[in-house]
């Protein structure tokens, strides 16, 4: 959808927030109902922006609270939620070989008894905690055909799923093949465009509105405020100066950037590099440990390290600190919320076209170059010249405050649920 691809980040629900104000309520809360697994202690994106969200809710909405329990909660109880008006639960089967993995499948009976509820309290928006709960989606849409549905997408998996068959094609990957084959025909038959949806990045945001062609105003991309790193995790210990590349998941787009990183970029800058005592830090998992040696680091990110290896304790986040730079040489835009940890940081980027692609960060932000040679003539320039890399810094700091400061984006989010759930009759 060429409309999405070159308009600029602004222009895409990404406002200045710094002067939103506050669509006035109505005398009466609206019915909200909010649906999602345990959230209130767990780990990861999902839990986090469904944190955040949840409190938006029900500060600001009548709100009820469904929580989708799988097996594992036989043994341990539900974690405290707190907020709701009305509690619900509905429990999840283990898992079934022709429903996408990511899918939240009900377990035998449970779809009546939601079918039910939603008939009983007759909500006015529902609001569902990622893609996994399409299928409750669509029994929400046959029960109130006129409630107005709101998606929270944190991840989109096709993409991540046809990448992976794609890059080994064979007979012993044919179960690849086969979870890419359930997502893509599952999703194409329940992702709709009667829904209103919340992105968390504009890649996933550009792919789904271009597959639905969907309006913009039926979309809104938002990033969750950026957390400050904990000021005891001192990075300052690192000794001496560092770039820094981020590659948090164990993906192929990871390697490809790592092995570019490695192979072609740092042999065109190891002389200055050397010259100015500066190390390479990759910083992530565990894969990219096989990367590294002598000046080039590697500070693992996995939550579970092996006893052999050096406990480095620091993440991106703690890294990008005392970073002199960012390198990114990804093939991919980036959907891990590197874009907008180093905004917040204040510090130069450098890296591909594509790394940025559906961000369209304004000009003077970031430099980039779709070649190994001209990432590296970026990276002794400002190496060379630091103060245009401060003012690169400082450009992509502003961004940041212009974008993604708090009060902003609550105020945004219950604009942006406000006018979807509008004049509602049903």
């Amino acid at each position: 959808m060429a409309y999405l691809v070159n308009m600029r980040q602004s222009e895409f629900a990404m406002t200045d927030t710094t002067e939103t104000t506050l669509i006035p309520s109505s005398d009466v809360l609206r019915k909200i109902l909010f649906v999602d697994e345990p959230f209130a202690e767990a780990d990861g994106l999902r839990a986090k922006r469904s944190r955040y969200l949840w409190e938006l809710l029900y500060t600001h909405f009548d709100a009820d609270l469904l929580l989708l329990k799988n097996s594992s909660y036989i043994n341990h109880p539900v974690s405290v939620h707190k907020g709701y008006d009305k509690l619900y639960s509905l429990s999840l089967e283990a898992g079934s070989d022709m429903y996408p993995e990511s899918y939240h499948i009900l377990a035998e009976g449970q779809g009546e008894r939601f079918a039910n509820m939603l008939d009983s309290k007759r909500f006015e928006m529902i609001v569902f905690a990622g893609l996994s709960c399409l299928p409750l989606v669509r029994i929400a849409r046959r029960v109130l055909p006129r409630c107005k549905i709101v998606i929270d997408v944190e991840g989109y998996a096709l993409p991540r799923l046809e990448a992976r068959w794609k890059a080994n094609k064979k007979l012993e990957s044919v179960s690849n093949l086969w979870a890419y084959t359930k997502q893509y025909v599952w999703d194409k038959l329940l992702l709709k465009r009667d829904v209103n949806y919340f992105f968390h990045n504009p890649e996933d945001a550009r792919q789904i509105m271009q597959a639905l062609k969907l309006n913009e105003d039926a979309c809104y991309l938002f990033q969750l405020p950026v957390e400050q790193a904990d000021s005891d995790q001192s990075s300052n210990e690192i000794d001496g100066k560092y770039i820094l590349f981020g590659g948090l998941l164990e993906s192929e787009s990871n390697r490809e950037a790592a092995r570019t990183l490695v192979s072609e970029v740092y042999p065109r800058i190891s002389k200055k590099l050397i010259e100015k005592d500066i190390k390479l830090i990759l910083c992530g998992s565990g894969m990219l440990a096989e990367y590294c040696g002598g000046r080039i680091l590697h500070y693992n990110t996995d939550p579970l390290i092996g006893e052999d290896e050096p406990k480095h304790s620091y993440t991106f986040q703690e890294l990008l600190k005392n970073a002199l730079l960012v390198l990114l040489p990804l093939v991919h835009t980036d959907t891990e919320d590197r874009i907008t940890q180093c905004a917040a940081a204040g510090k130069a980027l450098v890296c591909t076209p594509k790394a940025v692609g559906s961000w369209k960060l304004p000009e003077g932000s970031y430099v980039a170059g779709d070649s190994a040679d001209e990432l590296s003539k970026h990276v002794l320039r400002l190496l060379q010249h630091p103060k245009e890399a401060d003012a690169l810094a400082n450009s992509f700091r502003q961004y940041y405050l212009e974008n993604f400061l708090e009060s902003g984006i609550n105020k945004a989010i219950i604009n942006k649920l406000r006018s979807w759930i509008g004049d509602y009759d049903q």
